[in-house]
């Protein structure tokens, strides 16, 4: 049965990383000053980060352009930043913010607002991947997507990094790309359009959800959102469940953190430069107490075996040097905003 046309288009997200503070300069200075709609940004900053893009960007809008706070309320005509550190959710009619696990490596990522969007906006919301480095904002994009909600992307070719955007447009190849000079114009254009009536939203998107809130991460539900995998999580060291979400291949492990194929691939690298510069520490200050030790033992022999002891920590000292040394250098994937 069709369903009815009852609802209007009237919630913006959109999602940003490297690059997308000049790209939001020109989105938000063309967005009309009545646009009929509320507009959610999450722009990826540092844990310890600031909101100066809400403070930067005010000039270039005409519309209120604000920090989010926990339980305010959406309006129309606003434009809500998430804040460092958290995770900014849609709810009925107001904002959620909480410190869920790291997805994709960031906190406030974009896949929990898309998400939300998903869940609580269905048709009525309009999703927008902005420039970016790797693939955050893909998995929500696809979950709008399946909820009925239009998915717009920067196009690569006017991105400053079109990470972010390709693998938006690989998952959700239903998805439209618009240069961003052009993009403020689209969703001028669709606000207020009308949409059809929601349709039930689909139970895993719902459940992964709650996940980003610390609601509903256990071992139960991970076992119904994907199999057990092999790999465990770089953040906690649970182990990970991999979810097939069409083309796209994810993991969560059972404390919320999730991660794209990719953004796993970085952080695991992360993981295995920290632990080789920690093995080598090890290595050193054993060859240095040991030798320590032999400086202070009476007998010739027992002090004979503590030296070979040592040049053994020594030995393996340098060829871990030379390990570390031969990697290829890791490419810096988790970007900051470019301020």
């Amino acid at each position: 049965m069709d369903r009815a046309v009852t609802h209007r288009a009237d919630t913006v997200v959109i999602g940003g990383s490297a690059g997308s503070l000049s790209a939001l300069r020109i989105l938000l200075s063309k967005l009309s000053a009545d646009l009929p709609a509320s507009v959610l940004v999450c722009q990826h900053v540092p844990g310890r980060g600031s909101l100066r893009a809400v403070d930067l960007l005010r000039k270039y809008s005409t519309l209120s352009v604000v920090a989010a706070e926990d339980g305010m309320e959406i309006v129309q005509g606003q434009v809500i930043f998430a804040p460092p550190d958290v995770h900014m959710m849609i709810g009925h009619e107001h904002v959620h913010l909480r410190r869920g696990a790291h997805e994709n490596n960031f906190r406030p990522a974009i896949d929990p607002l898309f998400r939300s969007a998903a869940v609580y906006r269905g048709t009525r919301a309009i999703g927008v991947i902005l420039s970016g480095l790797m693939d955050d904002g893909s998995a929500g994009a696809r979950a709008m997507h399946r909820t009925g909600g239009r998915v717009l992307v920067q196009s690569p070719e006017t991105a400053d990094f079109p990470d972010m955007p390709s693998a938006a447009l690989d998952a959700v190849p239903e998805a439209e790309a618009i240069a961003i000079e052009d993009l403020a114009a689209e969703i001028n254009s669709i606000a207020d359009t009308p949409v059809v009536s929601p349709a039930p939203v689909p139970w895993d998107i719902g459940v992964e959800l709650k996940i980003s809130g610390l609601e509903g991460a256990s071992m139960e539900n991970e076992n119904r959102l994907g199999q057990l995998s092999p790999y465990n999580c770089p953040h906690c060291n649970g182990v990970l469940w991999q979810i097939e979400d069409g083309p796209l291949t994810r993991f969560r492990c059972h404390t919320g953190h999730a991660y794209t194929i990719n953004s796993l691939n970085e952080m695991q690298e992360r993981a295995l430069d920290e632990s080789l510069f920690s093995t080598l520490r090890a290595h050193r200050g054993r060859a240095a107490l040991i030798r320590e030790m032999a400086k202070k033992t009476s007998g010739s022999e027992s002090r004979r075996r503590l030296e070979e002891r040592a040049k053994l920590y020594d030995e393996d000292t340098k060829r871990l040097e030379e390990i570390i040394q031969n990697r290829k250098p890791i490419q810096s994937l988790h970007d900051a905003p470019d301020w």
